[in-house]
């Protein structure tokens, strides 16, 4: 049985990726209407989403460029 992942996972993994990156992008714009608007809680919004989002695409290289 060959290691690493199996279709259906890297699938399951691509839908949930897709699925985040949604509503990163909601998130987004959430941030930039808070900003637009006078609300200094909408730049720690953009800082959080854009991290998160990037410890994400990062983990994920780093776990194909791992890969067997």
């Amino acid at each position: 049985m060959p290691l690493g992942w199996t279709s259906e996972q890297q699938a399951g993994v691509k839908r949930w990726w897709q699925f985040a990156t949604f509503f990163c992008v909601l998130g987004l714009a959430l941030s930039v209407f808070l900003i637009v608007s006078g609300n200094s809680g909408g730049w720690g919004l953009l800082v959080f989403i854009v991290l998160l989002w990037g410890v994400g695409w990062y983990s994920l290289r780093a776990m194909k460029r791992n890969r067997p």
